[in-house]
């Protein structure tokens, strides 16, 4: 017998900023859900005041339900949809933790930073996994306490299946994702070249701005940071087309673009031009990588810019801009050197 949506038993899995916006949404907008979270400081503000979600239009505190991750064992749940929104470097341990919780017709949306599908369903199985890249910022810094830092207007999710096929459970998870913020959640055929856009957009600001310091719009509004980025795109795109995938537009730039720019003054500042223009749109924030640096926190470089190198070493493809901004974010990391914009002279 199937189990309607208003009675399926949905779990958040990690409240960082990520899981912490849908749950907050989630419950301000009536759809039952638990997070489940390891910190503990953030689950007894959460347990006893509610989530307080601060957007760039208004705030407001809602009251999703919430679990220590030590607790979900004495419970007994079993969960219809796991939402997994932990740190790239949890994925694996996370995802074997779960697996017990879940239901025979149980799915999985992977809704976090690079490109963990695959490892997911290694353990789950790739019918039940459906990717979610997200498009929205966000920022948690206090317990109980989640910045949204995209306009309403902006799409914050696009969903797909691995296998690119456009399926009832992808549309039912859309219309619950719709919950988020001002709904938009869109669909794709073409996960891989959707989450290779997210990763060159991610791989172009986040080891960046823990490098530099400097927040989300500002990578952009910098010469030199803006101009490491491109360099930064170009080998992603790289990478990812000899890997066969078909690269959604990153930032409104044809992936193509990136390549040419390197070696085409006419191009490159037809790239930044775009870039520029579009800096006001992507939010007030920092992103997440830097937020982990401001907390002394374990940071996600290596499944970043380490993936793009990675994935290059595998090809044979040089990636030496991707591969030096990684090792200047673990310098940073272990406290080697201070962020500054001055670090980026540090790049060949």
């Amino acid at each position: 017998m199937e189990v309607s949506m208003t009675q399926k038993k949905i779990a958040i899995l990690g409240a960082g900023a990520i899981g912490s916006t849908i749950g907050g949404f989630f419950a301000k907008n009536g759809v039952d859900c638990t997070l489940i979270d390891m910190w503990p400081e953030n689950v007894q503000q959460v347990r006893s005041n509610g989530l307080r979600v601060t957007t760039m239009e208004d705030e407001f505190v809602s009251h999703p339900g919430i679990l220590h991750i030590s607790d979900v064992s004495t419970r007994g749940d079993s969960y219809d949809i796991v939402i997994l929104s932990v740190k790239s470097y949890d994925t694996e341990w996370s995802t074997h933790f779960i697996k017990p919780y879940l239901n025979q017709g149980s799915y999985v949306i992977c809704a976090q930073n690079s490109i963990n599908d695959d490892r997911i369903a290694a353990i789950l199985g790739w019918t039940r996994v459906i990717g979610a890249v997200v498009t929205y910022g966000a920022g948690i810094y206090e317990p109980g306490h989640v910045n949204y830092t995209s306009p309403r207007e902006r799409s914050p999710l696009t969903l797909g299946e691995l296998n690119g096929l456009i399926t009832p459970r992808i549309n039912e998870a859309v219309d619950l994702l719709n919950n988020v913020s001002g709904g938009g959640v869109k669909s794709t055929s073409n996960l891989w070249g959707e989450r290779w856009s997210k990763l060159c957009v991610n791989s172009m600001a986040n080891a960046i701005a823990g490098v530099t310091g400097l927040k989300s719009a500002e990578l952009r509004e910098v010469e030199s940071s803006r101009h490491i980025s491109i360099r930064i795109a170009a080998e992603v795109v790289q990478v990812a087309l000899a890997n066969g995938v078909d690269v959604q537009p990153i930032s409104g730039v044809p992936p193509q673009m990136f390549v040419d720019a390197v070696s085409d003054e006419s191009i490159m500042g037809e790239v930044e031009g775009i870039l520029m223009s579009g800096a006001k749109e992507i939010g007030i924030g920092r992103p997440s990588l830097a937020q982990d640096l401001l907390k002394g926190r374990k940071i996600e470089v290596d499944y970043l810019n380490g993936y793009v190198s990675k994935k290059g070493s595998e090809l044979g493809i040089p990636t030496p801009v991707n591969d030096a901004i990684r090792q200047l974010a673990h310098r940073v990391a272990r406290k080697e050197i201070e962020p500054s914009v001055e670090n980026l002279q540090l790049i060949k």
